[in-house]
């Protein structure tokens, strides 16, 4: 990078790929704006909205000379991210979703860990909210209990604690990353899928050679029933699934030392698709039973899982008997 360049650019480039979230856009980007580190960027891309998220954020950039907006035709959040990635200009990345809130204090401490300890990347935890308020019994985004906050380890070794405890989860929203990183091992997000974050979450705990955790809920995810994460599973989120697990398994052939890890990775995410996977059509199951078999993904799959994917009326019915 050139160092004329590098003292010129910010601290933080914050990252928000925004789809048809007005009634939420505001209070999300204000939470970036609020922050107590001032040295950021803020660049919002709008991926095609038919809504008036672009008047949300055009008053907002009218407010804040850091807000970079851009537009695109609907290409999906993977393209816009990968955009937002390329115009960015500072030393460590943020990826945040335009319906949700992040603490005021997270980029200055996050970034004050990552520069203090030489950090690839650092990770933080979530608490989830509705309108109705926290959601106290939500734990999924809870993993920094595991380490220590002065431990420093590979990425992979921390990969490897979480799923030992089941509790790895691949939002890219739980880290800063160093920029420079993420271009040495030249990750971006997969385009025109979705669950595109656990690709390169996973992708991103492999590579990196010194993590660190900070033990504080940062992160707050707010819980809609129209979000990808609420409505039903369809074809497109299986279809999304088997194309992290193809591109995983990829990996794995030529990151030996890594392969262990990768299959279990590839058994943690394909297992519970397989089993959501039950409320498809009977055409649609068979073709995700022929596209196991045929990218030799069967291996990861529980017996019991695929069963209930293939017979979940029998299922259903052996499960009201035993009442």
């Amino acid at each position: 990078m050139d160092q004329g360049k590098e003292l010129n650019s910010p601290k933080v480039s914050v990252i928000i790929p925004v789809y048809n979230t007005e009634a939420y856009l505001e209070e999300a980007v204000r939470s970036i704006m609020n922050q107590t580190l001032k040295d950021i960027e803020i660049i919002i891309i709008d991926d095609g909205s038919t809504d008036n998220s672009l008047t949300v954020i055009k008053k907002l950039a009218m407010e804040d000379n850091r807000i970079k907006w851009l537009t695109q035709q609907n290409s999906g959040q993977s393209v816009a991210r990968n955009i937002g990635i390329q115009n960015a200009r500072g030393r460590y990345l943020y990826f945040m979703d335009s319906d949700d809130i992040l603490d005021a204090d997270a980029l200055m401490v996050c970034s004050q860990t990552i520069i203090g300890k030489n950090l690839d990347f650092v990770f933080f935890d979530a608490v989830s909210f509705s309108e109705a308020g926290l959601i106290e019994s939500d734990s999924s985004y809870k993993r920094t209990y595991l380490f220590r906050e002065e431990d420093v380890l590979p990425g992979k070794e921390m990969l490897d604690r979480m799923l030992d405890h089941e509790i790895y989860r691949a939002s890219a929203c739980l880290n800063l990353i160093d920029a420079h990183f993420l271009n040495k091992i030249q990750l971006r997000f997969y385009p025109g899928i979705l669950h595109e974050d656990e690709l390169f979450t996973s992708v991103l705990y492999l590579y990196a050679s010194r993590v660190a955790c900070i033990h504080r809920d940062f992160y707050r995810r707010r819980i809609r029933s129209e979000s990808i994460m609420s409505v039903k599973f369809s074809k497109r989120n299986i279809e999304g699934y088997l194309t992290v697990a193809r591109e995983l398994q990829q990996i794995s052939e030529t990151e030996q030392n890594e392969k262990a890890t990768i299959h279990r990775l590839i058994s943690y995410i394909l297992n519970p698709a397989i089993y959501n996977s039950r409320n498809l059509s009977l055409k649609q199951r068979l073709w995700v039973v022929f596209e196991c078999s045929r990218h030799h993904l069967l291996s990861y799959l529980r017996i019991k899982n695929v069963i209930v994917m293939l017979l979940p009326s029998l299922v259903m019915v052996k499960g009201l008997l035993k009442r």
